[in-house]
C-alpha cells in the first residue's frame, strides 16, 4: 500500500490540484460491504425451516440484483474517497458526502487519538473551533501515528504553497 501522505499518482495533471488518499480503510470498507452481502445471500439461499424448501433463483433474483448493484456502487465511492488540496482550499471527498474548508478558515490540521486508543484521527480545526474530520489511520503502533503525521505534514505543506502561491510542480 502506499503511503497516506504519497500523492496520488492518477490525479489530473492541473498543477493547482493534488490528491491524497488515506488508503488504510478503505480495503477494510469494501471487505466489510462484501462480508454483509456474503452473510446476507448465504441467509436468503437457506431453506425454509418449517417447510425445508429452498427458495428458486427467480423468487430471490429480483431482490439481489438490485442489492449487487447497490453494493457495487457504494463500494465503488468509498474507493473513490479522497482529500483534494487547491488554492481554494481543503475538499474532502467521502462515500457519501464531501466537505470543502477554505485556507482562510482552516486554523490547523490536527491528530486525536480515536476513543478507544486504537488509532488516530486527523481532523481540521476551523477557525470557529469547529472540528472537521479528514480521516482515521488505525493502529496503536507508533509507526501508524507516524504516517498519520506524514500526512498532517503534507497537508500543512501544501496549505503553506497554495496561500504562499508557489504551487508544487507536478
Amino acid at each position: 500500500m502506499p503511503d497516506p501522505a504519497e500523492v496520488d499518482k492518477h490525479a489530473p495533471t492541473d498543477r493547482t490540484l493534488r490528491v491524497h488518499k488515506v488508503p488504510r480503510l478503505r480495503p477494510w470498507i469494501v471487505a466489510g460491504i462484501l462480508g454483509a452481502f456474503a452473510v446476507s445471500f448465504q441467509q436468503i439461499t437457506q431453506p425454509d425451516y418449517n417447510t425445508n424448501r429452498r427458495a428458486t433463483p427467480d423468487e430471490w433474483l429480483w431482490f439481489v440484483i438490485p442489492a449487487v448493484a447497490m453494493m457495487g456502487y457504494g463500494g465503488w465511492r468509498v474507493w473513490r474517497s479522497r482529500i483534494e488540496t487547491s488554492p481554494r482550499g481543503i475538499r474532502v471527498v467521502r462515500a457519501v458526502d464531501s466537505d470543502e474548508v477554505p485556507w482562510d478558515r482552516l486554523a490547523r490540521v490536527e491528530l486525536r487519538p480515536t476513543p478507544n486508543r486504537a488509532g488516530t484521527l486527523i481532523s481540521a480545526r476551523l477557525v470557529d473551533q469547529r472540528l472537521v474530520r479528514l480521516g482515521t489511520v488505525p493502529g496503536r503502533k507508533p509507526k501508524h501515528r507516524a504516517r498519520a503525521e506524514e500526512f498532517v505534514a503534507a497537508l500543512e505543506a501544501d496549505r503553506a504553497h497554495f496561500t504562499r502561491g508557489d504551487w508544487p510542480k507536478s
